[in-house]
């Protein structure tokens, strides 16, 4: 019998939207979907799949974190989003049909679910909610790339440091409230490929925020020491 995704994981899906699991499958599209999924241990540092591989299947984030990225004109990665447990990611090149658009790589050991598109589509014709939950899903990411865009085109890179740690400390609060200091999963680099800058100025920027008490610098992750600062800055 393939693994089964528990309902606490299933609430957080991104295509749900952080409902609760049966306000948005049925019982039967809940079974089916836990059957039809496959479920696949990856190492950290594991490619997922890579910018142009062909795109069959949509996953299923369970367990672990994974980073989405791509390339720019002059070939660097630039990071388009880290995402956590109870996300959903390489659904629009397959649902396009097109091949990948972007990369996948594990940051740390994953659990994921994998399910092929024929079996995905036969899931949107019995369960038409789950066609407008994905909708909604696309209506967030595609609102989420609008704000990052907006970030690296309207404010300076000290702003942008600012403006990213926000949004990555809301994402971290989201899969594992915390009280007082938080953890934000990504190294310096990772965050100067996110806001658009060379690392150089990215590290000068959260230095400032450093000396300001707002955060710490930490291996392979920054700490949020002053989270409300942080926000009111």
């Amino acid at each position: 019998m393939p693994p089964q995704i528990d309902a606490h994981s299933l609430s957080r899906l991104s295509f749900a939207n952080h409902l609760e699991p049966k306000s948005v499958m049925s019982q039967p599209a809940w079974h089916r979907f836990n059957t039809l999924m496959r479920t696949t241990k990856r190492r950290r540092g594991e490619w997922i799949f890579s910018l142009g591989d062909p795109a069959d299947t949509i996953y299923f984030l369970q367990t672990g974190r994974m980073k989405i990225t791509g390339l720019s004109e002059e070939g660097q990665e630039v990071l388009h989003d880290v995402i956590g447990p109870g996300e959903i990611f390489g659904e629009t090149s397959t649902l396009l049909r097109i091949p990948r658009t972007t990369s996948a790589q594990a940051l740390e050991t994953c659990l994921l679910g994998e399910i092929h598109l024929k079996d995905f589509e036969s899931l949107l014709k019995m369960y038409p909610e789950l066609s407008f939950q994905l909708l909604k899903s696309v209506g967030m990411r595609l609102k989420k790339t609008e704000a990052q865009l907006v970030n690296v085109i309207c404010n300076d890179i000290s702003q942008r440091v600012r403006e990213a740690l926000k949004d990555l400390m809301h994402s971290e609060l989201r899969m594992a409230p915390a009280n007082g200091e938080i953890r934000i999963k990504m190294t310096q680099q990772d965050l100067a490929n996110l806001i658009g800058a060379s690392r150089q100025k990215t590290s000068q920027a959260l230095k400032e925020l450093e000396n300001a008490g707002v955060l710490r610098l930490m291996y392979g992750s920054i700490l949020i020491t002053a989270p409300q600062k942080l926000r009111a800055s």
